[in-house]
């Protein structure tokens, strides 16, 4: 009988060096396959690497091609019932990087995400075809928490550089900036201001929650600026002083 527990206790031993080693150098692609049913709208391609170090040449969200993907997990934190995550997406025009953690409890917590974005992406949002945004939004954000499908303690800042519209109207405008946060109820809301600098004078607000978004700002032109004047033609209603109030509702998946 203890010979026969020394080989139990024998073959447990070797079992668990053989899951240890196995999860040590599990290629990615095989835990890809594993992942990707319950991976939802998120897609990889040219899967390579190891579980904790490895390459995707291509991930879509909703069918949006983003780019390449690099990530790097911690083998500590495990211990501790924690996943740590270093990201990198690097696109043809989208460059975006962070840290993620997933707790024993469920929540997530992106820490240090700075991001690069064709300011086009926004395009959906705003919903006028007639004209195309130009540019880019770089922002970033030193935390935010997410849990019971609210976050919180997220603060950071987006600025649209080389802002401007093409299509039925030609216009350049000053850099757009935004400053955002979370609040109680688990939305994030911000205001938006021009630099100061252009022809173009910004000033608005914006909420973003789960249920969906909405925006509100003023338009207008400095200096007389014919061509700003002129693109607001097409931006919101216009207004008795030559300003435009521009709102934006509507749900988030529209941005993809």
């Amino acid at each position: 009988m203890m010979k026969l527990i020394k080989w139990l206790f024998a073959l447990l031993v070797l079992a668990l060096v053989v899951a240890v080693v196995v999860a040590w150098t599990m290629p990615a692609d095989v835990a890809w396959r594993y992942i990707a049913p319950k991976a939802g709208p998120i897609s990889l391609v040219g899967v390579r690497g190891t579980v904790w170090d490895g390459h995707a040449d291509g991930i879509s969200v909703f069918g949006r091609d983003l780019g390449e993907l690099d990530w790097r997990i911690d083998k500590a934190p495990l211990l501790s019932r924690r996943v740590v995550a270093d990201l990198r997406i690097k696109g043809a025009d989208i460059d975006g990087s962070g840290v993620l953690e997933r707790t024993g409890s469920g929540r997530i917590e992106a820490r240090d995400v700075r991001f690069r974005v064709p300011a086009a992406l926004f395009a959906p949002a705003l919903d006028i075809p007639s004209l195309s945004l130009l540019g880019a939004v770089t922002g970033t954000f030193s935390k935010a928490t997410f849990a019971d499908g609210r976050v919180s303690d997220a603060a950071g800042t987006a600025r649209w550089t080389e802002a401007g519209v093409s299509g039925s109207a030609e216009a350049r405008f000053s850099d757009i900036l935004a400053d955002f946060a979370s609040r109680p109820d688990g939305s994030i809301a911000g205001t938006l201001a021009d630099d100061g600098r252009g022809d173009l004078a910004v000033e608005g607000r914006f909420s973003v929650s789960p249920a969906g978004f909405d925006a509100e700002a003023f338009l207008s032109a400095r200096n007389d600026d014919v061509r700003v004047s002129e693109a607001l033609r097409y931006i919101g209603q216009p207004q008795a002083d030559g300003s435009s109030h521009l709102v934006i509702r509507g749900e988030l998946f529209k941005l993809f």
